[in-house]
C-alpha cells in the first residue's frame, strides 16, 4: 500500500502522496499518482482498493457542484468525499479553503467518518510519515518549508517502509485566494491515475 498524508502550516496546506503501489507483496507500479489536482483551489490524495475511480467520481461530482453552485466550500468538498470514499473503498485526505480564505484539510476514512487534526496520514508508511510531521512546529512554519518537511518525512518512511516509494507528489494550497501549485517534479493530475 503507499501511503498519503498532509500538514497544515502558518501560511497553507501541503497534500503528499508516494507512486509506489504494493499488493500482496508485489509491486504492482511505481508510477501511479495518488495525489490529485481536482481544482484550482480543490486537492485530495487517496490510497486503497480504487484511487482511479475516486479521482473520477470526486471530480464529476465537484464539476456538478460548481456548476450548480460555484465555488466548492470546504463543507462541500468533505461531504461529497465522504459520500466517494464510501463507494471507492478508499482513504483520502481534501484540502480546501474554508470561509475564511484559509486552506484547510480534512482526513476522510474509508467508512466516510472525517478528521480534521493535522498532520495526517494513511497508508503504509503512516507511523513513519506522521511521527517525522509530528516534530515540526507547523504552526510556526512556511508553506515552502512545510513542503520540504513533507519530502523528507516521506524519504524516511521509504527507507523504513517496503511499501512506500521515494517517488512523491506534493500539492500545496497558500492562505487567501492564490491558486495552488504541484510542488517541484511533481505534476499531479487526476487524469494520470
Amino acid at each position: 500500500m503507499s501511503t498519503i498524508a498532509a500538514l497544515r502550516c502558518r501560511d497553507g496546506v501541503v497534500v503528499a502522496g508516494d507512486r509506489l503501489v504494493v499488493r500482496d507483496g508485489r509491486v504492482e507500479s511505481r508510477n501511479r499518482r495518488h495525489v490529485l489536482d481536482v481544482a484550482s483551489d480543490v486537492g485530495a490524495a487517496a490510497v486503497g482498493r480504487d484511487v482511479t475511480r475516486f479521482a473520477d467520481r470526486l471530480t464529476g461530482e465537484l464539476r456538478t457542484y460548481r456548476f450548480e453552485r460555484e465555488a466548492v466550500s470546504l463543507e462541500a468538498l468533505e461531504r461529497v468525499a465522504s459520500d466517494v470514499v464510501r463507494d471507492t473503498g478508499v482513504e483520502a485526505l481534501v484540502a480546501a479553503r474554508d470561509a475564511d480564505g484559509r486552506a484547510a484539510l480534512r482526513a476522510v476514512s474509508a467508512d466516510g467518518s472525517t478528521l480534521s487534526d493535522s498532520p495526517m496520514a494513511f497508508g503504509s508508511g503512516t507511523p513513519f510519515v506522521l511521527g517525522a510531521l509530528e516534530a515540526v512546529d507547523a504552526a510556526s512554519t512556511s508553506l515552502p518549508a512545510a513542503e520540504t518537511f513533507v519530502r523528507e518525512a516521506f524519504d524516511s518512511a521509504a527507507e523504513r517502509d517496503p511499501g512506500t516509494g521515494s517517488e512523491v507528489d506534493v500539492w500545496t494550497l497558500a492562505d487567501g485566494s492564490e491558486d495552488a501549485t504541484d510542488g517541484a517534479g511533481s505534476d499531479a493530475d487526476s487524469s494520470d491515475l
